[in-house]
């Protein structure tokens, strides 16, 4: 039987088959298990394995058998090749599935859906309200709400959005570029089609009596083409509230919006707003373009800033040079304290809220005169007048603000901007925290802003004024008198830098000027800097009230003339053992040491006497 069924088969001597090393062989011994070909299923019994043996392909020869303990060896092993047939075949049919299901199912995958009148596809085959409009397309987008109306329409003049009534006022651009997608771009989730059966429409928040929600999105005017609009109603919410049913004017179709649109479309318009109160400024140049600041307390002034700048030079004089570039003008005259300045301006034009209250919060009043006349301005235009709102005055604190703050900025184009913000007084939030109530004129909205970043508003009159009494560059200086109750003094100073001169002319014209060890010692210009920086020296401490007339002694009077012809007249009365009121050009705050003011009139002496002055001593 063996060589019947081996016909084919050359046997050897030992009555194996020739090896012949083809591929055809390796691969028939690999799928018919080799040696271990011999064994049939190891379900089947020992018995049943012997009697089906002769039939199977022979890998011994007729006269060999297999010991017990092999034939155990060889069922384990044929296990584990059926095993990996098993998933071989299992791997390529996941394979042809992958390759050829496409192909099986694409007839029904690929049928685009049906579409109604207005409807489009978007570029992946979905269903849209209509065409996507991009940014560059829209014209005006105008929202009506829960919170109210608002639209944003693209100005043409600025070439940028903006809000109707809210012209220039800040948007937060991501938030904007949502409200964009969620009106301009309708991909829907699903819809119920004409004449399929569903609740009314009532019962999605769409029915005539549930007044919803709605926008009208218009397209910018093209030449050749037709304006498009679309009006869309926004009803309830799904349950999970992550969509919303939504119909488009003249359609009886409802729609489930993909796109989130409660924090756009159905939004406060105020949550898009940027609650930016003062005029932005990008760059550090409000630090030498802002020219004038005002500040006043609950109606009243309280101080007025200059910047001073080399504009007030005299002329044919280039490079002065200022020591201190803001002057406190009122109420007093006084330099003000440079980096107090700075913090303050920083303050100011940084000025954002953190929650935006109100916008349209000002009534703009036209302005006549005495007999009704309109009353025109200096070009002859008619002038008009920003009045807020009474409720919303009333509901704030600002009927009479706690705090008015009005500040001119020079732009690079020499345009001057106004700036003006009113401010409450202080709240306090549950949490402890404080904040201010603050309208900005130029933005016309009421914003929160957290009481820290306008730490300046506390500040008393003496926290923004220089603490030395004078701080003026030298070479800005044309004249300084000294009359005393017992001598007076005179210097008139000439040249800058290395050629200033110095010429006292009330006692006999005595001349400082050149290296003192050229001309002699004392008697050049560097004593005479000496004797100037005890003028600097000269300290304001704190407020006082103003002395009685009875009660005060005028001690020292000092004329400074500077060369752009202003003067500035310093005047320190007795009143104590140890204190000096001041007043600068006739008005006072503070008081001086006495010894200071004693001081600069005892180095005027020594000056003349060619000693040498030291502005470090105590007298």
């Amino acid at each position: 039987m063996d060589e019947n069924y081996r016909e084919n088969e050359e046997i050897e001597d030992n009555g194996e088959p020739k090896e012949d090393g083809s591929a055809d062989s390796e691969l028939h011994s690999i799928i018919y298990g080799g040696e271990y070909s011999e064994y049939g299923d190891a379900l089947g019994s020992e018995e049943e394995e012997e009697e089906r043996s002769p039939m199977k392909l022979r890998t011994f020869s007729v006269k060999e058998k297999p010991e017990k303990k092999e034939k155990i060896k060889t069922e384990t092993s044929k296990k584990i090749t059926t095993i990996i047939i098993v998933s071989a075949v299992i791997a390529a049919a996941v394979a042809l599935v992958a390759i050829f299901a496409p192909s099986w199912f694409r007839s029904e995958v690929e049928q685009p859906p049906e579409i109604y009148d207005g409807e489009v596809l978007s570029g992946s085959k979905r269903v849209m309200m209509f065409e996507h409009l991009e940014r560059s397309q829209i014209q005006s987008i105008e929202v009506h709400n829960e919170y109210g109306e608002y639209t944003c329409y693209y100005n043409a003049e600025t070439e940028s959005f903006c809000f109707l009534g809210l012209e220039g006022a800040p948007y937060n651009e991501e938030l904007f570029s949502q409200l964009i997608v969620a009106s301009g771009f309708p991909l829907i989730s699903d819809r119920f089609l004409p004449g399929e059966e569903r609740a009314e429409l009532s019962e999605y928040g769409l029915g005539p009596d549930d007044d919803p929600a709605y926008y009208i999105i218009t397209t910018r005017p093209v030449e050749g083409e037709e304006t498009r609009r679309y009006k869309v109603f926004i009803g309830k919410p799904s349950l999970t509230e992550n969509y919303y049913y939504c119909m488009v004017e003249g359609r009886d179709i409802v729609y489930v919006l993909e796109q989130s649109i409660k924090t756009t479309l159905l939004a406060d318009v105020k949550s898009l707003l940027t609650p930016i109160m003062t005029y932005p400024i990008e760059d550090n140049s409000y630090l030498t373009n802002i020219s004038q600041i005002l500040i006043a307390r609950d109606g009243e002034l309280f101080v007025l800033i200059q910047y001073q700048d080399d504009d007030a030079n005299a002329p044919g004089v280039e490079n002065f040079g200022v020591t201190v570039p803001y002057i406190v003008t009122k109420p007093v005259e006084y330099d003000a304290a440079t980096e107090r300045m700075t913090a303050m301006l920083g303050q100011i034009v940084n000025m954002t809220g953190s929650e935006l209250l109100e916008y349209s919060i000002y009534d703009v009043v036209m302005l006549v005169d005495d007999d009704g006349a309109p009353l025109l301005d200096e070009n002859g235009e008619q002038e008009y007048e920003y009045v807020m709102k009474a409720d919303i005055a009333e509901k704030y604190g600002f009927v009479t603000p706690a705090y008015d703050i009005y500040y001119k900025y020079r732009t690079a184009e020499d345009a001057v901007i106004d700036n003006l913000v009113s401010i409450s007084a202080k709240q306090r939030r549950e949490d402890g925290t404080e904040f201010y109530y603050v309208a900005s004129h130029m933005f016309d909205t009421i914003a929160t802003v957290d009481a820290a970043n306008l730490s300046f508003l506390e500040w008393q009159l003496k926290d923004y004024l220089d603490k030395p009494i004078f701080s003026v560059n030298i070479d800005k200086v044309s004249r300084i008198k000294l009359i005393s109750d017992t001598k007076n003094y005179d210097f008139e100073l000439t040249g800058t830098g290395d050629d200033l001169v110095a010429v006292e002319t009330a006692n006999g014209r005595t001349a400082f000027k050149g290296d003192d060890k050229d001309v002699g010692k004392n008697h050049g210009i560097r004593n005479f800097r000496k004797f100037y920086q005890t003028l600097l020296s000269i300290n304001r401490e704190d407020f006082t009230e103003e002395p009685d007339e009875s009660e005060r002694a005028l001690l020292l009077t000092v004329e400074v003339s500077f060369r752009n012809g202003t003067t500035r007249t310093y005047k320190f009365y007795s009143y104590s053992e140890r204190r000096c009121f001041m007043t600068v050009n006739d008005k006072g705050e503070f008081y001086v040491m006495r010894s200071m003011v004693r001081k600069l009139v005892t180095d005027a002496g020594r000056l003349l006497a060619y000693e040498t002055v030291d502005p470090s001593a105590d007298n």
